[in-house]
């Protein structure tokens, strides 16, 4: 019998994609959540979820996908962990995984969900003009800024893990920037593939683009405390126009994913399961939190497994 009794619930971000991602959904309750969205959106959604070949590629099948799956994971959990009427687990999501977050936390709707994600895409597509990408460092924080501070147009753009950062900025001064992290003492240097340079100034455009079409989706209070960037928003504490404000300035605001890890477990968590598609943010908390108990709820299957976990 597992002794964890307060799980926090984590939601991955664009990069966590994979090929046939949805196949572990189809046919399973809650696969209607992507007919919903094919309706919203007015295109077929499914090819992309189930495609054995290829991951989704473009920036906008990508954010999509994600949070599809990551909202058909926590429809299998939300029965198990918030009960009838409930108290709902600690919440968090890494980047793009925040409106994945918001959702479980009642901010948004599907539909509302599906909007925002659909919004997000589109504003930060057009704003992926070729110029600018991001890299991923075995390096820490501290040793991430310090490759970036005399380069211009380089960025540290998410702290992941003690040892793992993310850098985001033009081409010009990534590769200049990744230079000065080798001589730091990198473990390793590696370009992603990611069509945009996300989480720094470069996509300021974007997130005003952003913000003011959020004034057009509704939000509210949350039902559960969601923890982002560190900081811990307790239930109902949170008005709509801050959670639009977040969601639209996380286009150019680092991942403080190191201290959301943190805010977590000091805010009770003692065990971390990741809803949605692959293993990363389950990667990142092995780094991170050492011995908490880890969980991937990437199909219907694994959601009950977790669920004959809980504590009675």
């Amino acid at each position: 019998m597992t002794s964890w009794k307060s799980p926090a619930v984590v939601f991955p971000g664009q990069g966590s994609q994979g090929p046939a991602m949805g196949e572990a959904w189809r046919g399973r309750p809650g696969w209607s959540i992507v007919g919903e969205a094919e309706e919203i959106l007015r295109r077929a959604l499914e090819p992309m979820l189930l495609d054995p070949d290829a991951a989704p590629a473009s920036t906008t099948d990508a954010q999509l996908s994600v949070v599809l799956c990551s909202v058909l994971s926590w429809e299998a959990l939300s029965t198990t962990l918030c009960g009838e009427g409930g108290p709902r687990p600690l919440l968090a999501g890494h980047s793009l995984g925040f409106v994945s977050a918001l959702h479980a936390a009642g901010v948004l709707t599907v539909r509302e969900t599906i909007e925002v994600v659909a919004l997000r895409a589109r504003v930060t597509e057009a704003a992926c003009d070729g110029t600018g990408g991001m890299t991923a460092l075995l390096l820490g924080a501290e040793g991430a800024h310090k490759a970036c501070a005399d380069i211009s147009g380089c960025w540290v753009a998410n702290d992941n893990a003690p040892s793992q950062t993310v850098i985001a900025g033009t081409y010009a001064g990534l590769r200049a920037a990744e230079s000065a992290a080798g001589e730091l003492g990198a473990g390793d240097i590696i370009p992603l593939d990611v069509a945009g340079p996300f989480h720094t100034p470069l996509m300021c455009q974007a997130s005003r683009e952003f913000l003011a079409g959020l004034r057009d989706i509704p939000f509210t209070r949350s039902r559960a405390a969601v923890v982002h960037n560190g900081r811990t928003h307790r239930a109902g504490d949170t008005g709509p126009n801050t959670w639009r404000e977040l969601v639209a300035a996380d286009l150019i605001t680092p991942v403080r994913w190191c201290d959301t890890q943190h805010a977590l477990a000091r805010a009770g968590a003692d065990a971390i399961i990741e809803a949605g598609h692959g293993r990363t943010l389950t990667g990142l908390a092995k780094r991170t939190l050492g011995r908490m108990p880890l969980f991937n709820a990437a199909s219907f299957e694994a959601c009950e497994a977790i669920a004959a976990l809980l504590p009675s």
